[in-house]
């Protein structure tokens, strides 16, 4: 349980969640971190509600994405939001956003946001990767200013 206006703690939670589930590769691992309810907005699949729908789409991309490790360069926190300025590198390994594994090294930018409930969980999430960086690294996209 945390304390109402604890940000100390709710920073703790989301980068326990960054650590363990992604860093940890373990996508399964998110159904401890969220709400029930949680709602879930990313670009490449829009806004998902409750565990069931946004714990696949986590799995997904983790498995496509071996040796993934998100390093957190920089933490803002006000109320119940956390977000987190992160550094991302995987290797292209499986199936991501309908392109097949190309064996890749990727590195992207991301920005993600958590409201973190009273009991610790995340019970909404805002998740911002440069997915340009990730489709022209992995070949699914040729980006003008990369010729």
């Amino acid at each position: 349980m945390i304390e109402t206006g604890t940000s100390e703690k709710r920073v703790a939670v989301a980068r326990d969640y960054v650590d363990r589930v992604f860093n940890g590769h373990d996508g399964e691992r998110a159904r401890e971190y969220f709400a029930p309810d949680v709602t879930f907005h990313a670009l490449t699949v829009g806004t998902l509600t409750g565990i069931d729908a946004v714990v696949p789409v986590l799995v997904g991309l983790i498995d496509a994405l071996s040796d993934i490790h998100a390093e957190v360069q920089d933490v803002i926190a006000s109320g119940d939001f956390v977000a987190l300025r992160q550094v991302v590198k995987a290797r292209h390994t499986g199936t991501l956003l309908g392109m097949p594994a190309t064996g890749n090294p990727l590195q992207w930018d991301a920005v993600d946001i958590y409201r973190i409930n009273d009991a610790g969980k995340i019970s909404e999430q805002w998740a911002f990767e440069d997915f340009a960086a990730i489709l022209s690294q992995a070949g699914g996209v040729k980006l003008p200013w990369a010729w």
